[in-house]
């Protein structure tokens, strides 16, 4: 049998060129990766995992000509004719792969053999009570013996990730086996295109066919999440995005999702409340349980002793970081609508009112300069931002019990953590210090990262330090009995069971790295794929008619030397045309890190430029005193922070020519300045003779940001577009 022809196609990623094909079957197809220049063979390997045959029987054709298994992909078989490509198995055909089928039906399970595997001492040392807890007591032996349903209650994502024991170097094998698989695109109905790199196989099974049955949630918690939609003013008793949120978290597989917005916002702290919700409560019935059963075998001697591992090395399970109190306050609230939503008013919340207090219900925020018809020139996202409290330091501590839940807890005392990263890194310290504690993250089991693009606003190194002191070895025991905690826990392994899930409005290279690097869940990743606003891109918002140059900087071997080749190129290359030149006057230069602007400034002064600065931490009275500089043209050159726009968003008059020394982090950032130039201006009869331009320096390593801008990702790596004269966009 051969099999239909396949689909292929080419991806340039950072100078590795991926050839992507996907393979059909009947109605259903198979995405696959591999890069040119890896043998024949190892798409032969892959392919023999994924349909579940010998590598030895498969046959890969080019053009009728039979490839050799040692022969070396190239580039040059990519010319448009790919259709000829395809695969047929030298014996017999294989069968369709488990991720693409309805699983089986499954063989009758007599009630003795359920009451025998019950019985088995290494099912309930390795599961603890599997076969008991996901049951009600009082459930008859004729409802165990339907084996279909019972099977499936038994096999729940939660007791697959933490009661799953792996020695060491299986699991690290395990890992580095799985790394050079090649992702599969998986296509959700809501969230969209999403890779999948290394998921857990019960992933693909609740994709193809969901259930909620499959995600085990607590049924009190499923009671309660139509009546927190409906309070929400969503329709239906869960949306499509909850229900993809879900199927990933619920699978306990790292997410990236870089889609979030204000509008979509409480949908995901729905999906997100639910998760964390369930995964205590499960943990805690759990540990319940076992304590029972300790304390009805004690002092009746050691043979009758009970050895359950269900403890981390410290009580906290859960740390949720968010950028200011009023997004701990909607995540909070949240959490205790869904826990008491059919309580009948009555919710067993202590604190209550200290935590309105302190993170306050939401209200209208206005900045102080912006005034009268000001106000309405705003985006709407800026005050969606802003609202509510927006203090950025704060931590609390949550203690959450099936009937209670207990706000302002000792952190050794709580289930979830709730914090920012400045609240979280001002409590952890740093060694050397006097006060250097983070023995309160050693058994994190879950991380929630909410509007993670915020944080490269604030501080990018506060959340790298939160990260790098997760699952260390705690310094003192904490009161904790050994005997009770995890093997993993205590083999030093704990951030191979850890799940990340990482919010964002954005992509960006920043959350990528955080992922690579810190974030080691055995069970795979889901990264869903940047949005794209416009088929154009954001570019297509600009209103003014000016030139739009685009700069290519010299290759850099690494990203480390990126920032010095940037420099010079823009000191050296770029700079100088405007010094002297009397129709360059009035340029806004807009730097998104702090320490190149750092950097450029002294710059500036040390060659005794005539210019302007305003950064985040200038105060207003300065602010307004480089603004009317600018504007009256006493100052030819504004220099301008990323942060200063993000958190202040002025709208800066004067300007003629932009010079972007690196994109903007937020694309849409890109047209709010370029528009600008509509502001009036002192000299008009000048400007109006001037030609505006926008200037752009951008690398290989800023593709997101220029995807989001343009959506020609092919730009970075493409010679012939530019040689050597920059790229020109009149509009």
């Amino acid at each position: 049998m051969v099999y239909p022809k396949v689909t292929v196609g080419l991806l340039n990623c950072f100078g590795i060129m991926w050839i992507f094909f996907e393979v059909r079957r009947h109605n259903s197809h198979a995405l696959c990766c591999i890069r040119v220049g890896d043998p024949v063979l190892k798409l032969k390997e892959m392919l023999s995992s994924i349909y579940k045959v010998d590598s030895s029987s498969i046959g890969l054709y080019l053009e009728d000509r039979l490839l050799d298994d040692n022969e070396i992909f190239s580039q040059s078989w990519i010319n448009g004719t790919w259709e000829t490509l395809y695969m047929e198995p030298m014996t017999e055909s294989p069968p369709l792969p488990d991720v693409l089928r309805s699983p089986p039906a499954e063989e009758p399970v007599q009630p003795s053999v359920l009451r025998s595997l019950r019985q088995d001492e290494e099912w309930r040392t390795r599961y603890g009570i599997a076969f008991t807890l996901e049951c009600n007591s009082n459930e008859s032996e004729s409802a165990l013996s339907d084996s279909s349903d019972y099977l499936n209650v038994a096999i729940d994502p939660f007791r697959e990730q933490f009661y799953t024991e792996f020695d060491e170097g299986v699991l690290e094998e395990k890992i580095e086996r799985a790394q050079h698989n090649a992702p599969i695109n998986i296509q959700f109905e809501s969230i969209g295109s999403a890779w999948v790199f290394n998921a857990a196989e019960r992933l693909y099974r609740t994709v193809q066919s969901f259930q909620w049955e499959h995600l085990h949630i607590r049924e009190s918690l499923l009671k309660n999440l139509p009546k927190v939609n409906e309070s929400l003013g969503m329709e239906g008793p869960v949306t499509p995005l909850q229900k993809d949120l879900l199927t990933v978290m619920g699978n306990y597989v790292d997410l990236y999702y870089p889609k979030r917005t204000h509008e979509n916002s409480g949908e995901i702290y729905v999906a997100v409340a639910l998760h964390v919700l369930n995964h205590v409560l499960k943990t805690r019935s759990i540990i319940v349980r076992h304590s029972g059963r300790r304390k009805a075998v004690s002092g009746k001697g050691d043979e009758c002793e009970l050895e359950f591992r269900d403890l981390g090395l410290t009580r906290p399970k859960v740390l949720i970081l968010a950028p200011f109190r009023h997004a701990a306050y909607c995540i909070v609230s949240t959490m205790i609508e869904m826990l008491f939503a059919n309580s009948n008013g009555q919710s067993f919340v202590t604190n209550k009112r200290r935590f309105h207090k302190h993170y306050g219900p939401p209200g209208n925020f206005t900045p102080k300069h912006v005034q009268g018809k000001a106000r309405h020139q705003l985006p709407l996202e800026f005050y969606l931002q802003f609202q509510g409290n927006r203090d950025d330091c704060f931590r609390l501590g949550l203690s959450i019990a099936k009937k209670s839940l207990k706000l302002f807890v000792d952190f050794y005392n709580s289930d979830v953590i709730v914090a920012s990263p400045l609240g979280l890194r001002s409590m952890i310290g740093v060694e050397g210090e006097a006060h250097h504690e983070y023995d309160f993250l050693s058994s994190i089991e879950m991380v929630v990262l909410d509007q993670a693009d915020v944080f490269l606003m604030q501080n990018w190194k506060h959340v790298i330090h939160v990260m790098q002191h997760l699952h260390r070895l705690p310094n003192t025991d904490h009161g904790v009995d050994y005997s009770s905690v995890r093997m993993w826990c205590l083999n030093g392994m704990a951030s191979r069971y850890c799940q990340t899930v990482l919010l964002s409005s954005i992509g960006s290279s920043e959350l990528r790295a955080l992922l690579g690097h810190h974030c080691q869940n055995y069970s795979g990743l889901v990264s869903v794929i940047e949005p794209q606003q416009t088929s154009e891109g954001c570019i297509s918002s600009v209103l003014v008619s000016m030139k739009h140059i685009f700069h290519k900087i010299p290759d850099c071997e690494t990203l480390v030397d990126e920032a010095d080749v940037r420099f010079k190129f823009f000191t050296e290359r770029i700079l100088p045309a405007y010094k002297h030149s009397e129709t360059m006057k009035r340029t806004l230069i807009y730097v998104p890190s702090f320490f190149d602007f750092v950097r450029l400034r002294n710059y500036l002064k040390k060659e005794q430029w005539s210019f302007v600065q305003t950064n985040e931490y200038t105060s207003e009275k300065k602010v307004s005193r480089a603004r009317c500089l600018f504007y009256h043209g006493d100052k030819p050159i504004l220099v301008l922070t990323e942060r200063f726009h993000f958190f202040h968003r002025y709208v800066i008059r004067g300007i003629h020519h932009l010079l972007f020394y690196q994109l903007p982090t937020y694309s849409n950032f890109y047209p709010e300045l370029c528009n600008m130039l509509l502001q009036p201006s002192m000299n008009k009869q000048n400007h109006q003779q001037t030609i505006s331009t926008s200037t752009v320096l951008y690398s290989p390593y800023d593709d997101l940001r220029l995807s989001g801008l343009i959506t020609v990702i092919s730009i970075l790596h493409s010679s012939s577009i530019i040689s050597a004269a920059p790229l020109l966009f009149p509009l």
